[in-house]
């Protein structure tokens, strides 16, 4: 089967959704979309994103997402494995809370920006679950129309500006934009172009070439790699110290927990490359590294030990 093609790059713009397993529910009740929020907002943060629009509805959400640097995939998937890690903890429950891996489409901005903008808050006024958007909290209609206050996070600068150059009047215009599809049946993805785009012609194939041009990366982006993240070392020493052993026990553990949580606090937290964390742990394979990191989300997300140790080793390590 031929590899998807990776969308992530500098400057990108995504519209991003993810559904819950078996169309099950993701959301249970306010706390969870608070704490999905959070989680969100500290993302936006971490890998420097860009958000103009969110919806949360109860089995799947869905972000409008620019990356001025290369980091959606990382992002997400830090994201989605720190809330099925809360998520599966508070609720006692375990195994798969997604269907698969989140989807991402390009967007064209000049064509199509203020349609995905649109479609993302409409999305609670075309499931029934209200009469306008102004009436669904969980979405950021609200804040981006001033009837309460954004996110820190959340980019209005980026949502409004192509309304006008003043937020004020940018916001009555809109209202207005949003309110001419209330009760259209028209479909946003009837204009979706070879399953990941959302734009012209020549502006897909100006994206294919750079899509199809990427090399598969094991690196962060530069502006990643920043100074104070969490060095292998201190990684090894703060797992170590958490599970009373000693640093050369964790890289001899021939691909334990300890070490998979080694590897996943040096990706996630670090920031680290593949071939730094393989260097840390001694390891010869970069491929063995992402085993790890793949293996410690499935723990994470079933194992209560792993991620009461997870939480103490970060502790330490910010301490």
């Amino acid at each position: 089967m031929a590899r998807a093609l990776r969308t992530d790059f500098d400057g990108a713009l995504h519209h991003v959704t993810c559904r819950g397993n078996e169309k099950r529910a993701i959301f249970y009740d306010d706390h969870d979309r608070i704490t999905f929020l959070s989680f969100l907002g500290e993302a936006v943060k971490r890998f420097g994103w860009s958000v103009t629009a969110y919806v949360l509805m109860t089995n799947h959400f869905h972000l409008v997402v620019q990356t001025p640097n290369a980091g959606l995939s990382r992002g997400m998937h830090w994201l989605n494995t720190k809330y099925v890690c809360w998520f599966n903890r508070r609720h006692r429950r375990s195994g798969h809370l997604y269907q698969g891996r989140f989807k991402a489409f390009l967007v064209e901005r000049e064509s199509y920006l203020l349609e995905v903008l649109r479609y993302v808050v409409l999305n609670p006024v075309r499931a029934g679950m209200a009469k306008h958007p102004a009436d669904y909290r969980w979405s950021s209609y609200r804040a981006t129309a001033g009837l309460e206050t954004p996110f820190d996070w959340l980019d209005l600068d980026s949502a409004l500006g192509s309304f006008a150059p003043v937020q004020e009047i940018a916001r009555s215009y809109y209202i207005e934009f949003i309110e001419q599809r209330l009760g259209s049946t028209e479909n946003l993805w009837d204009h979706l172009k070879h399953g990941m785009f959302l734009g012209g012609e020549q502006w897909i194939r100006e994206m294919r070439k750079i899509v199809e041009a990427k090399p598969r990366s094991t690196d962060h982006p530069k502006l990643q790699r920043s100074v104070g993240r969490p060095q292998m070392p201190a990684i090894v020493a703060a797992v170590a110290k958490t599970a009373g052993l000693t640093a050369a026990d964790i890289r001899e553990s021939r691909g334990g927990i300890l070490r998979k949580i080694a590897a996943w606090i040096g990706w996630y937290e670090g920031w680290l490359t593949l071939r730094t964390i393989a260097a840390g742990l001694r390891l010869r394979s970069e491929s063995h590294v992402s085993a790890l990191i793949r293996g410690a989300d499935r723990e994470l997300g079933s194992n209560s030990l792993a991620l009461s140790t997870l939480d103490r080793t970060i502790a330490i390590i910010r301490s």
